[in-house]
Protein backbone atom coordinates (compact mmCIF):
# COMPACT_ATOMS: atom_id res chain seq x y z
CA UNK A 1 0.00 0.00 0.00
CA UNK A 2 1.31 3.48 -0.84
CA UNK A 3 2.56 5.15 2.33
CA UNK A 4 0.78 8.41 1.56
CA UNK A 5 -2.51 6.59 1.02
CA UNK A 6 -1.95 4.61 4.18
CA UNK A 7 -1.28 7.77 6.16
CA UNK A 8 -4.32 9.44 4.63
CA UNK A 9 -6.65 6.59 5.47
CA UNK A 10 -5.10 6.03 8.86
CA UNK A 11 -5.71 9.66 9.69
CA UNK A 12 -9.43 9.06 9.35
CA UNK A 13 -9.13 6.42 12.02
CA UNK A 14 -8.25 8.96 14.66
CA UNK A 15 -11.57 10.64 14.04
CA UNK A 16 -13.61 7.48 13.68
CA UNK A 17 -12.12 5.38 16.46
CA UNK A 18 -12.28 7.37 19.70
CA UNK A 19 -13.23 5.16 22.61
CA UNK A 20 -14.62 6.52 25.86
CA UNK A 21 -14.17 5.16 29.36
CA UNK A 22 -16.02 2.45 31.25
CA UNK A 23 -16.02 -0.48 28.84
CA UNK A 24 -16.77 -3.77 30.56
CA UNK A 25 -17.11 -6.12 27.57
CA UNK A 26 -16.11 -6.17 23.89
CA UNK A 27 -19.75 -5.72 22.87
CA UNK A 28 -19.98 -2.60 24.99
CA UNK A 29 -16.82 -1.38 23.26
CA UNK A 30 -18.53 -1.88 19.89
CA UNK A 31 -21.66 -0.08 21.04
CA UNK A 32 -19.63 2.83 22.35
CA UNK A 33 -17.67 3.01 19.11
CA UNK A 34 -20.87 3.31 17.11
CA UNK A 35 -21.91 6.29 19.20
CA UNK A 36 -18.49 7.88 19.01
CA UNK A 37 -18.28 7.43 15.24
CA UNK A 38 -21.59 9.23 14.91
CA UNK A 39 -20.46 12.01 17.19
CA UNK A 40 -17.15 12.72 15.47
CA UNK A 41 -18.79 12.71 12.04
CA UNK A 42 -21.37 15.14 13.39
CA UNK A 43 -18.54 17.39 14.55
CA UNK A 44 -16.99 17.29 11.08
CA UNK A 45 -20.31 18.04 9.42
CA UNK A 46 -20.32 21.47 11.07
CA UNK A 47 -17.37 22.59 8.93
CA UNK A 48 -18.44 25.28 6.47
CA UNK A 49 -15.13 26.50 5.06
CA UNK A 50 -14.90 29.41 7.49
CA UNK A 51 -14.68 27.44 10.73
CA UNK A 52 -12.67 24.47 9.50
CA UNK A 53 -9.77 25.06 11.89
CA UNK A 54 -12.06 25.23 14.89
CA UNK A 55 -13.93 22.10 13.86
CA UNK A 56 -10.67 20.28 13.21
CA UNK A 57 -9.36 21.08 16.69
CA UNK A 58 -12.65 20.05 18.26
CA UNK A 59 -12.56 16.68 16.55
CA UNK A 60 -8.89 16.19 17.45
CA UNK A 61 -9.50 16.98 21.10
CA UNK A 62 -12.37 14.52 21.17
CA UNK A 63 -10.44 11.64 19.61
CA UNK A 64 -6.76 11.87 20.49
CA UNK A 65 -6.81 11.10 24.24
CA UNK A 66 -7.97 7.55 23.59
CA UNK A 67 -4.92 6.45 21.58
CA UNK A 68 -1.82 4.93 23.15
CA UNK A 69 0.81 6.82 21.18
CA UNK A 70 3.66 5.36 23.22
CA UNK A 71 2.70 1.79 22.36
CA UNK A 72 2.01 2.74 18.75
CA UNK A 73 5.45 4.35 18.47
CA UNK A 74 7.19 1.36 20.07
CA UNK A 75 5.48 -1.00 17.62
CA UNK A 76 6.26 1.25 14.67
CA UNK A 77 9.95 1.52 15.59
CA UNK A 78 10.21 -2.20 16.34
CA UNK A 79 13.30 -3.84 17.84
CA UNK A 80 15.43 -0.63 17.83
CA UNK A 81 12.98 0.84 20.36
CA UNK A 82 14.62 -1.24 23.09
CA UNK A 83 18.02 0.25 22.25
CA UNK A 84 16.79 3.84 22.42
CA UNK A 85 17.44 5.86 25.55
CA UNK A 86 14.45 7.16 27.56
CA UNK A 87 15.11 10.61 26.11
CA UNK A 88 15.14 9.23 22.57
CA UNK A 89 11.96 7.24 23.22
CA UNK A 90 10.22 10.35 24.50
CA UNK A 91 11.31 12.30 21.43
CA UNK A 92 10.15 9.52 19.10
CA UNK A 93 6.72 9.41 20.72
CA UNK A 94 6.38 13.18 20.51
CA UNK A 95 7.38 13.35 16.85
CA UNK A 96 5.32 10.32 15.76
CA UNK A 97 2.27 11.62 17.59
CA UNK A 98 2.66 14.98 15.88
CA UNK A 99 3.05 13.29 12.49
CA UNK A 100 -0.17 11.31 12.94
CA UNK A 101 -2.12 14.27 14.31
CA UNK A 102 -1.01 16.61 11.54
CA UNK A 103 -1.86 14.04 8.89
CA UNK A 104 -5.24 13.67 10.53
CA UNK A 105 -5.75 17.42 10.81
CA UNK A 106 -4.96 17.96 7.15
CA UNK A 107 -7.27 15.29 5.78
CA UNK A 108 -10.13 14.64 8.18
CA UNK A 109 -12.37 17.35 6.80
CA UNK A 110 -12.34 15.60 3.43
CA UNK A 111 -14.26 12.77 5.10
CA UNK A 112 -16.88 14.87 6.86
CA UNK A 113 -19.65 13.30 4.78
CA UNK A 114 -18.39 9.75 5.23
CA UNK A 115 -20.41 6.99 6.85
CA UNK A 116 -18.97 4.48 9.30
CA UNK A 117 -20.36 0.96 9.57
CA UNK A 118 -19.18 -0.66 12.80
CA UNK A 119 -19.52 -4.44 12.86
CA UNK A 120 -20.84 -6.36 15.84
CA UNK A 121 -18.37 -9.25 15.61
CA UNK A 122 -15.11 -8.04 17.17
CA UNK A 123 -12.11 -10.34 17.31
CA UNK A 124 -11.27 -11.01 20.94
CA UNK A 125 -7.81 -12.11 22.10
CA UNK A 126 -5.90 -12.57 25.35
CA UNK A 127 -9.02 -13.38 27.38
CA UNK A 128 -10.73 -10.21 26.27
CA UNK A 129 -7.86 -7.88 27.06
CA UNK A 130 -7.37 -7.18 23.35
CA UNK A 131 -10.25 -6.52 20.98
CA UNK A 132 -10.10 -5.77 17.25
CA UNK A 133 -13.12 -3.89 15.94
CA UNK A 134 -13.96 -3.83 12.24
CA UNK A 135 -15.28 -0.70 10.56
CA UNK A 136 -16.12 0.16 6.97
CA UNK A 137 -15.71 3.85 6.14
CA UNK A 138 -17.52 5.00 3.01
CA UNK A 139 -17.03 8.45 1.54
CA UNK A 140 -19.48 9.75 -1.09
CA UNK A 141 -18.94 8.15 -4.51
CA UNK A 142 -16.28 5.84 -3.09
CA UNK A 143 -16.00 2.19 -2.24
CA UNK A 144 -15.94 1.25 1.47
CA UNK A 145 -12.53 1.17 3.13
CA UNK A 146 -12.08 -1.57 5.72
CA UNK A 147 -10.36 -0.49 8.92
CA UNK A 148 -9.49 -2.84 11.77
CA UNK A 149 -8.80 -1.17 15.10
CA UNK A 150 -6.64 -3.10 17.56
CA UNK A 151 -7.33 -2.11 21.13
CA UNK A 152 -6.21 -3.39 24.50
CA UNK A 153 -8.00 -3.39 27.81
CA UNK A 154 -6.63 -1.04 30.44
CA UNK A 155 -8.91 -1.26 33.42
CA UNK A 156 -12.34 -0.59 31.99
CA UNK A 157 -10.93 1.23 28.98
CA UNK A 158 -9.94 -0.07 25.56
CA UNK A 159 -7.16 2.01 24.00
CA UNK A 160 -6.04 1.87 20.37
CA UNK A 161 -2.53 0.63 19.65
CA UNK A 162 -2.76 -0.19 15.94
CA UNK A 163 -4.93 0.33 12.88
CA UNK A 164 -5.01 -1.80 9.74
CA UNK A 165 -6.28 -0.22 6.52
CA UNK A 166 -7.43 -2.77 3.96
CA UNK A 167 -5.31 -5.33 5.78
CA UNK A 168 -2.18 -3.16 5.87
CA UNK A 169 -1.05 -2.51 9.43
CA UNK A 170 -0.26 1.13 10.14
CA UNK A 171 2.60 0.30 12.50
CA UNK A 172 4.04 -2.20 10.01
CA UNK A 173 3.97 0.34 7.17
CA UNK A 174 5.80 2.86 9.31
CA UNK A 175 8.17 0.22 10.75
CA UNK A 176 9.48 -0.59 7.29
CA UNK A 177 10.20 3.07 6.65
CA UNK A 178 11.57 3.76 10.14
CA UNK A 179 13.92 0.77 10.11
CA UNK A 180 15.41 1.87 6.82
CA UNK A 181 16.10 5.30 8.28
CA UNK A 182 17.51 3.83 11.51
CA UNK A 183 19.84 1.55 9.56
CA UNK A 184 21.17 4.55 7.64
CA UNK A 185 21.13 7.29 10.25
CA UNK A 186 20.46 5.73 13.66
CA UNK A 187 17.75 6.61 16.18
CA UNK A 188 18.73 10.28 16.27
CA UNK A 189 18.53 10.34 12.48
CA UNK A 190 14.94 9.06 12.60
CA UNK A 191 14.05 11.67 15.21
CA UNK A 192 15.58 14.38 13.02
CA UNK A 193 13.69 13.14 9.94
CA UNK A 194 10.38 13.09 11.79
CA UNK A 195 11.15 16.53 13.19
CA UNK A 196 11.73 17.82 9.66
CA UNK A 197 8.54 16.27 8.33
CA UNK A 198 6.60 17.90 11.13
CA UNK A 199 7.93 21.25 10.00
CA UNK A 200 9.56 22.15 13.28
Amino acid sequence: MNLNRSALLASVSIGIMSISLAFATPQQAVAQLKGNATQVLNILSNANGKNDSQVRVQAENYAIPYFDFTRMTALAVGAPWRDATPTQQQALVSEFKTLLIRTYSGTMLKFKNAKATVYDNPVVAKDGREVTIRVDVTAPNSKPVRMDYSTYQSGKTYRIFNVAVEGASLVTVYRNQFNQTINQKGIDGLIADLHAKNGK
